[in-house]
């Protein structure tokens, strides 16, 4: 796969998120080439979404067969599962911790999310890569399609490229 600068929608998609939630947010200033912006990043809690969501930032897109989804939550979570699952998490969501890595001076917890635990999850059955700064957590992950160690560089790549875009 390869990263190419981001499209500017994509990176004002980000600074509007932003702006919307009053915090900092993820955003990968190389993207996938490819990559579809129809699920850009967006906050949750906006029109007639669940009041639950409000605050949290959920992005879905696609490369081709690849799904990939990033997130950012309105406070800092030490449980993961809360943290792939948002306000939908339930007592029996679980993730399978794989590694701690470190992106760009960046501490990160790598973990397999799967579908049977997380049932209704964006990121079911992916490897995502969840970190926290300051009064937030995110996580960012694409689709466990190619195999834990192929999914988990490509995770890393992207970590390389994202920056939180400040309000």
């Amino acid at each position: 796969m390869r990263f190419v600068p981001a499209s500017p929608r994509l990176v004002a998609a980000c600074r509007s998120t932003a702006h919307a939630v009053g915090y900092a947010v993820p955003c990968p200033m190389r993207a996938p080439e490819g990559l579809s912006e129809t699920g850009a990043i967006s906050p949750g809690g906006v029109d007639d979404a669940a009041k639950s969501w409000r605050g949290w930032v959920v992005g879905s897109s696609y490369v081709g067969a690849d799904h990939l989804v990033i997130t950012a939550s309105p406070r800092p979570l030490r449980d993961y599962a809360k943290v792939v699952n948002g306000p939908a998490w339930y007592p029996k969501a679980r993730v399978k911790p794989l590694a701690w890595i470190t992106v760009a001076g960046t501490r990160m917890r790598a973990v397999l999310v799967p579908q049977a635990t997380n049932d209704g999850s964006a990121f079911a059955h992916h490897i995502v890569l969840i970190w926290t700064v300051g009064r937030h957590t995110y996580g960012l992950g694409f689709h466990n399609i190619k195999g834990l160690h192929q999914t988990l560089l490509l995770d890393k790549e992207l970590a390389k490229h994202v920056k939180l875009v400040r309000p």
